[in-house]
């Protein structure tokens, strides 16, 4: 094989090792509505209407992901039927580390927790804020 060849054929092996992890943000649920989030699973339909600052990040590979999202206090959160409330010692870990996402002692400190039925054999995790206006979703690997 040809030294240019050669080369070329080694490029294009190590440049299919792609970042796969993709993070967005939309002001409202109708910006992550029309820019098909929903659609493409990686944020909830059951998040209400009236959400603001959604934050999201998402691993195309392992269909891990992380949301964030404020809601009116007033505004009732309707989880799923198969959400049920836990102590946070019987959730798992968010697998993304961004500076929207609370730290352990925070969560620990000032959520509540709900684990829901596996999707696509990942485990999902639901948490509320004491004050009713911070809502976490994630996914994650099951165990």
């Amino acid at each position: 094989m040809r030294p240019p060849i050669l080369f070329a054929l080694c490029l294009i092996l190590t440049s299919c090792d792609l970042d796969l992890v993709m993070d967005s943000s939309y002001a409202t649920k109708q910006e992550a509505v029309d820019a098909e989030m929903i659609t493409k699973g990686w944020i909830p339909a059951w998040v209400p209407e009236e959400a603001t600052d959604l934050r999201e990040v998402h691993d195309l590979d392992s269909n891990v992901s992380a949301l964030a999202f404020s809601k009116p206090r007033s505004k009732q959160l309707l989880l799923p039927p198969g959400c049920r409330p836990v102590n946070h010692s019987a959730t798992q870990p968010a697998l993304f580390n961004r500076s929207w996402w609370p730290s352990e002692t925070a969560l620990k400190r000032s959520y509540t927790f709900f684990r829901c039925e596996p999707e696509f054999g990942k485990s999902i995790f639901v948490a509320t804020s004491s004050t009713g206006n911070r809502v976490l979703f994630w996914r994650t690997y099951a165990r």
